[in-house]
């Protein structure tokens, strides 16, 4: 006897429990009673029960413990054959994931909710999962895909018990709010007036708040305030509740759609900061966007390509693909390109991060400054090259910082090149240990190395250094010198073009003050460590040019001066042989000329003269 009273005490309090969170009571009170009592002698259903409550009101309060109280839960309903109990479990376990941005996590668990379900012909259990895999929806960025989960959930709404129904309702005005069906919404808020009379305070507030949203977009902003009115009057008096951060998220929106950015502006910053706090991943990237969209209505351009920035690295890093294309687009439409958030991303991150964001597939090669492989970007959802720089064993920490910062800059210039013959550079990544990984645009193909097995065709090698050149050109209007122009960086795509690929990599070279570079190609003053400029990567073009046409390096390297000295060197000679013309001679000697005065200063007008050759080696 004393046993079941003990099972009876435990089940009233959980029963009281339950319906508190249901009228969203305090979590911090809920959680409190409920650790109070002693579930461990409890039969496993009961103690199931106990968990989830425990879990839900743990969640609320922002406490991963939660997620170990819902799985426990799920174990221990499974254990006794209970499918309706399971899914339960599983349904709040994706809720914790959603609010946290894990949407794998909560995906999964939506699944298992969902198969539950239909196995026990749970019917109102079915209609629930696809609310949560709605609000999922949501969370993730993507209200119209959310508004017909809601739909197809509400079309079944007799399953549903009359709370859950009505918050499914104000989910789907707010998923159609989202979406920019304002007109939709109302008329949905007016349908669903009966149902919000009997609601909880918290359902009605967030009607009110959507209701504004929605009169805004419209642009009634009277009845908007009014709306918002409603919703102080509902709200907890506690200026510190998080109903206080709803409103004042709804007003900065309605600022902006009134013109008022100073306002707006004015607001958001601690919206951001709470949703930041309690980490809600996808309220916060939102919140940011239209922090950064008043920004750039009020000139601070600098301020909001660092809030657009960080709105696209909080969503990516949290998994929010509809809220990291809103913020790539934003970044585009706002001329800061989406490579932006990335070559400003000073944060370090973990080799376990990597992991998580890049799927390796195979290694492209090996040198002294690290290693190069493909992988699948899931973040920017294409194939990239990575290349990882060891920098980790510099003892002089004051040189690596200066070799970052140096090539931080050049890659955030390289970002800005917008050429088919220039592999796109997305960023750079420092990692803790001091490791740095260039991610970079795979481009598919054989390098040029593999193509000059035998020396090409003075047409076909003529060609390929022209459009080389032009790409130079592109790269040398963004101020940057490639310093590492060599036939392994020079990758042939699949229409055969060339495309030039490693930027940034030779500013991380510790070994030489010339800022790397491959000796073979190195102009003399980059070799002696000594000042660089476009010139010096139109060396390194007429060393590969010399070598497409059959000339090694090193007799490359001599042929200036040899020509200079003697006049009828055996490298002028062997390239005569091959038809090569006076005027093409004299631009492959100016190319090589080893003081940076005696070559051509632009890399167009090279592109120019190697194209007339080209086409004269055709004509032939």
């Amino acid at each position: 006897m004393p046993e079941l009273e003990a099972q009876s005490s435990l089940s009233a309090v959980i029963d009281d429990c339950e319906a508190a969170l249901k009228a969203n009571a305090p979590a911090e009170g809920v959680l409190r009673r409920l650790r109070a009592v002693d579930a461990q002698a409890a039969s496993p259903l009961l103690r199931a029960r106990w968990l989830i409550a425990k879990g839900v009101a743990a969640n609320r309060l922002g406490l991963r413990e939660a997620l170990g109280d819902f799985g426990e839960a799920a174990e221990i309903a499974e254990k006794s054959g209970d499918g309706r109990l399971v899914a339960e479990a599983k349904r709040a376990a994706a809720v914790a994931h959603a609010w946290r941005g894990e949407g794998r996590e909560a995906g999964l668990s939506l699944l298992r909710a969902l198969a539950e379900s239909m196995v026990a012909g749970d019917r109102a259990g079915i209609s629930l999962a696809l609310v949560e895999a709605g609000r999922l929806e949501l969370e993730m960025g993507r209200p119209r895909d959310a508004a017909a989960l809601f739909d197809r959930a509400l079309q079944h709404g007799e399953a549903l018990p009359p709370e859950q129904k009505c918050r499914a309702e104000v989910n789907r005005m707010q998923a159609l709010s989202a979406a920019g069906a304002f007109e939709e919404a109302l008329r949905l808020r007016e349908a669903i007036g009966p149902d919000l009379a009997g609601a909880t305070p918290r359902l009605r507030l967030l009607a009110a708040i959507e209701q504004a949203r929605c009169y805004a977009g419209t642009a009634d902003f009277a009845a908007a305030a009014r709306a918002i009115a409603m919703a102080r009057a509902l709200a907890p008096a506690d200026d510190d509740a998080f109903e206080a951060i709803d409103i004042a998220d709804a007003e900065a929106e309605i600022a902006l759609a009134q013109g008022e950015y100073d306002r707006a502006a004015a607001k958001l910053p601690a919206v951001v900061a709470r949703y930041a706090e309690d980490d809600l991943a996808g309220r916060e990237v939102v919140a940011r966007l239209k922090h950064a969209k008043a920004l750039l209505a009020l000139g601070r351009n600098d301020e909001a390509a660092g809030t657009l920035a960080a709105a696209l690295r909080r969503a990516v890093a949290r998994g929010l693909p509809g809220h990291a294309d809103q913020a790539r687009s934003a970044l585009a439409a706002a001329g800061f390109g989406e490579a932006l958030a990335w070559s400003d991303w000073r944060v370090e991150i973990s080799d376990a991060t990597l992991v998580r964001r890049f799927v390796r597939r195979r290694p492209l090669g090996a040198g002294a400054q690290g290693n190069v492989s493909s992988a699948y970007d899931l973040e920017f959802g294409c194939e990239v090259a990575l290349k990882r720089v060891d920098l980790a064993g510099l003892y002089d920490t004051g040189q690596r910082d200066s070799l970052l910062a140096a090539a931080r800059a050049e890659i955030r210039a390289a970002t800005r090149v917008d050429h088919p013959g220039v592999a796109r550079t997305r960023g750079l990544i420092v990692e803790p240990g001091g490791d740095a990984t260039l991610i970079e645009d795979l481009v598919k193909g054989p390098n040029l190395r593999a193509v000059m097995r035998a020396p090409l065709a003075s047409a076909q090698a003529f060609d390929l250094a022209a459009r080389v050149a032009f790409a130079l050109a592109a790269i040398h209007e963004q101020n940057i010198v490639h310093c590492d122009i060599k036939p392994e960086n020079i990758v042939l795509d699949g229409a055969a073009h060339p495309v030039i690929v490693d930027f940034g990599i030779a500013s991380l070279d510790p070994g030489r003050r010339a800022r790397g570079g491959t000796p073979a190609y190195r102009a003399p003053e980059q070799a002696r460590g000594g000042k660089v400029d476009a010139r010096a990567d139109l060396f390194a073009l007429g060393i590969v040019t010399l070598e497409m046409l059959g000339v090694e390096p090193e007799r490359a390297r001599r042929f200036w001066r040899e020509s200079f000295w003697r006049g009828a060197d055996a490298t002028s000679q062997a390239l005569r042989a091959r038809q090569i013309g006076e005027e093409p001679l004299a631009l492959l000697r100016q190319l090589v000329a080893p003081i940076k005065f005696l070559r051509p200063k632009s890399a167009a007008v090279v592109g120019r003269c190697l194209r007339d050759a080209a086409n004269a080696a055709y004509s032939a």
